[in-house]
């Protein structure tokens, strides 16, 4: 942790460890026990999709790990909207279809909630002068930047994945709205919303080209 840690509002602190349970719900790990082998499984089957990028993907939850060690994430409570969500994602990966994976992986989990919870995570970090914090919620944006693109770069059918983004959407703002309280100590709720909302036109946007 940074040494300056204690010293920034209680309840900032806790908004920045709520939103970073997202990223490493280690309190529900167990439950999504099988999504590790079926990313493998996915890995493998995906002509392009390099061992790097996974491994980027546990090394993202290494520093939340490390960086929460005195203070961990597992006595955080996340939202049952957010349990209901990843359920579904495991349900995607363990069909095998790509287009299935991509879209609820890629296109919104990584393209819009993870791109939204990371850019909030950074403001907090820089305005409080977290700055190990702030370093390794960068790092991790860079990580995900490609992970995105290459995640489009697999979406065969843009048809389909345009109505699973309409369909898949309202589940992100669930899980968002349901923290509001806990967000609203990071940043303004309107902002985060609109935030949501750019990223999802944007997707759009890329699927039509």
């Amino acid at each position: 942790m940074d040494l300056n840690w204690n010293q920034i509002p209680e309840e900032v602190r806790f908004g920045i460890r709520y939103l970073s349970a997202h990223f490493y719900p280690k309190r529900y790990m167990s439950r999504w026990s099988i999504l590790k082998p079926l990313s493998m499984k996915f890995v493998g089957n995906v002509r392009g999709y390099s061992p790097q990028q996974y491994q980027e993907e546990l090394d993202h939850f290494e520093f939340f790990e490390s960086y929460f060690r005195d203070d961990p994430l597992s006595e955080v409570e996340l939202p049952s909207s957010y349990i209901d969500f990843f359920d579904e994602l495991m349900k995607d990966f363990e069909s095998g279809d790509i287009q299935r994976i991509v879209t609820r992986f890629h296109l919104v989990t990584e393209g819009i909630l993870a791109t939204t919870g990371l850019n909030v995570l950074r403001n907090a970090g820089e305005r409080y002068g977290l700055t190990r914090f702030t370093q390794g919620i960068k790092h991790i944006i860079e990580d995900e930047a490609r992970h995105i693109n290459f995640g489009l770069s697999l979406v065969t059918d843009k048809t389909f994945a345009l109505r699973r983004l309409n369909e898949i959407y309202p589940q992100a703002v669930k899980i968002v709205s349901d923290g509001r309280k806990h967000l609203e100590a990071l940043t303004p709720f309107p902002d985060i919303v609109k935030m949501m909302e750019e990223l999802r036109r944007a997707r759009e946007v890329q699927l039509k080209i």
